[in-house]
């Protein structure tokens, strides 16, 4: 495994301020970690370089910024939307899928070679499930077929549905995640497990592993207090409720191979400046011991 994690490391300040990438990236380098994970599920908000006419500029600029500090990119967030959404206009798809394919072209701008994306749910359909699956099946196929010239696998991420009880959302449930991987049958296709997610559904996370195998190609590693407040997600690892050492064996008992990313936005967002390299170093250390119990 290696440890990596997302830029959004420190991705605004308590009096609402964005960070640029440039300086979450040195923040990160400064704390300890050389392998970063772009998320554009942050960089997708308004005002972002990202949405802009020169997002291109922006992003050859992070590529040298990456390379200034000797850095690289692993595992990546690919831009998401609801594509099963039958209220979109052509036109609003038209911009959504522009988006999508901007970001995985981003990825692979800056080095990465796999993108975390999500599923997504048809509630029109009567057969809730089933649809969904078919649905997203089609629309993965068609998204690696456009995306094949970046050379880019995907994993598509467990959900959580548990604050829209009893309604469901697809994909919320591991044996539903390895049953779309083996309908698309490509070995650009696999999973990301986010711990936090499984967690907050009360999943056993060693039974989890052990049925997404080899399928698991990514992960997303944050702590929780919550089960529905989000100031209270996305935390350090060992200050919530998961139980990590038997997280760590389970990877270790399917060969993860893959990287270990934390996804702690909650964590330094809170932090005065002139305490957040201390606060970063121990969220790397953190991460540290973690990858010495597996």
């Amino acid at each position: 495994m290696k440890l990596s994690t997302s830029s959004n490391i420190v991705f605004d300040r308590p009096d609402g301020s964005a960070v640029s990438m440039e300086r979450m990236m040195r923040y990160a380098k400064e704390a300890g970690f050389d392998t970063l994970d772009i998320s554009f599920y942050d960089w997708s908000l308004p005002g972002s370089p990202f949405l802009e006419d020169g997002w291109r500029a922006w992003i050859d600029q992070v590529a040298e910024e990456k390379e200034r500090l000797g850095m690289k990119f692993g595992q990546c967030h690919a831009y998401t939307y609801n594509f099963l959404d039958p209220s979109l206009t052509a036109e609003e798809r038209g911009r959504h899928e522009e988006l999508v394919l901007r970001s995985i072209e981003c990825c692979y701008i800056v080095g990465s070679r796999l993108c975390v994306t999500h599923p997504d749910t048809d509630y029109n359909a009567s057969r809730l499930m089933a649809v969904s699956e078919e649905k997203n099946a089609a629309y993965f196929r068609q998204l690696l077929e456009k995306t094949a010239s970046f050379e880019m696998s995907l994993a598509v991420e467990n959900m959580c549905d548990i604050t829209i009880a009893p309604r469901r959302k697809y994909g919320a449930y591991p044996e539903e995640l390895v049953s779309l991987a083996e309908k698309i049958n490509d070995s650009r296709f696999g999973i990301c497990w986010d711990f936090e997610h499984a967690d907050i559904m009360q999943q056993n996370q060693r039974e989890s592993l052990r049925l997404i195998g080899k399928y698991l190609y990514a992960t997303h590693v944050s702590d929780t207090h919550s089960a529905t407040d989000p100031d209270l997600m996305h935390v350090l690892p060992l200050t919530g409720t998961i139980r990590w050492e038997e997280v760590m064996k389970a990877l270790k008992e399917i060969g993860y191979q893959g990287y270990f990313s934390f996804e702690v936005n909650n964590y330094g967002r809170y932090f005065p400046e002139c305490l957040l390299p201390e606060a970063l170093r121990l969220m790397y250390h953190v991460g540290e011991y973690l990858m010495k119990l597996a």
